[in-house]
């Protein structure tokens, strides 16, 4: 097996150095913060002979796919008992047809050529919604610029999974400034402060014998991984699938509790069906909910009896943002560990770049809504 202390090893399979961008992310947090602090809301923009005017909106709902979509899904948890208007994250080619004049719609795109948001964008041109776009370049900045659409550009030449802290913090101190959710700036501070304490325990420089990601790692080595979350985590566990499919190139699945001991639980109820392979990977933290935690621990129990590949991930911190952020940046080092381990390129994804070409040939919804936002 690959042996995750050989600095050449690293190297040779890491080759975009994603480790090293994940060493970054408490300066991504302090940059996007302060980024985003300075950014203005105008009162309105025009688009053709349309007057859109920003206003208190009735609904939120957050567009972007894959690791530009996430954020929204950590925003609506975190925010959960604050929120006092819909939000919700939109992951397909059209708004949903409630969207109006009252909805604020953010288009998030990390490269701003993501087919899917851009349609979901000109939707929003069409439907006379507030919209605020969000990307490090590309044709979202590019159409913003054009139609007067407020647009935040965050840090460029990273892989667009690596961006979370920097979506995620903007999205934040965005909504903060729309009055939405109230103020969580020393929420932020302390979690640049844990990430910047994390960084140098989790880098490639520190043995497996000290690197808890390391360790993990060899542990999820040839299992298949099935992560739990709850709450907050539900997103962490989500974004623990992403993270190894795209950096890991393996299957993994996620469930979130109460839910999956509605229907998920049920496998244990077949002796005849091999579980050993199986990894379940439990998100958590001291202070769960008594029936949360009951519901946790039994289910723990019963995988336990079918697999000794059972894994606890407690997350650190005091704030809600702290502890979603602590858990997913450990995960993040672990699928990019594996991805070594599996001896594959983590940051390359040769089937999704296959794929948009395919699509550019046969459907090249980037010109069409170009065509459409400036005839």
């Amino acid at each position: 097996m690959i042996d995750l202390d050989d600095k050449n090893l690293i190297v040779k399979y890491d080759k975009s150095n994603q480790l090293g961008i994940m060493e970054d992310w408490a300066k991504f947090v302090h940059e996007a913060r302060e980024k985003s602090l300075k950014f203005k809301i105008p009162q309105s923009f025009q688009w053709k002979d349309r007057l859109f005017k920003f206003k208190e909106p009735t609904n939120i709902i957050i567009c972007g796919m894959g690791g530009s979509a996430i954020a929204g899904d950590y925003v609506a948890r975190l925010f959960e008992k604050e929120l006092r208007i819909p939000l919700i994250v939109s992951r397909d080619y059209y708004l949903p047809s409630f969207a109006d004049e009252n909805s604020l719609v953010i288009c998030i795109s990390y490269s701003g050529n993501t087919e899917e948001t851009l349609s979901r964008y000109l939707d929003a041109l069409q439907k006379g919604s507030m919209i605020i776009t969000i990307s490090s370049s590309g044709a979202l900045e590019e159409f913003s610029k054009t139609t007067g659409v407020p647009h935040l550009k965050i840090k460029e030449g990273i892989p667009p999974r690596s961006s979370l802290p920097l979506i995620y913090i903007t999205l934040i101190t965005l909504l903060e400034k729309l009055n939405i959710v109230p103020s969580i700036a020393e929420d932020i501070i302390e979690t640049e402060k844990l990430l910047r304490k994390l960084a140098p325990e989790y880098s490639p420089s520190i043995s497996t014998e000290d690197n808890v990601p390391k360790k993990i790692a060899y542990g999820l080595f040839n299992t298949l991984p099935i992560f739990l979350g709850n709450t907050i985590y539900s997103p962490v566990a989500y974004r623990a699938k992403c993270e190894f499919n795209e950096n890991s190139k393996i299957v993994a699945l996620n469930e979130e509790i109460p839910e999956h001991n509605h229907n998920g639980i049920v496998v244990f109820d077949n002796p005849d069906r091999a579980l050993n392979d199986v990894a379940f990977v439990f998100f958590r933290e001291k202070e769960e909910s008594k029936p949360l935690k009951i519901r946790i621990e039994e289910t723990k129990k019963l995988a336990s009896d079918r697999t000794e590949k059972v894994l606890e991930i407690y997350s650190q911190g005091k704030s809600i943002l702290a502890k979603q952020l602590s858990s997913t940046y450990l995960i993040d080092f672990v699928s990019i560990y594996l991805a070594i381990l599996y001896e594959v390129d983590p940051t390359v994804t040769p089937s999704i770049d296959k794929l948009k070409l395919v699509l550019k040939k046969n459907l090249n919804m980037l010109e069409d809504v170009k065509k459409q936002i400036l005839k």
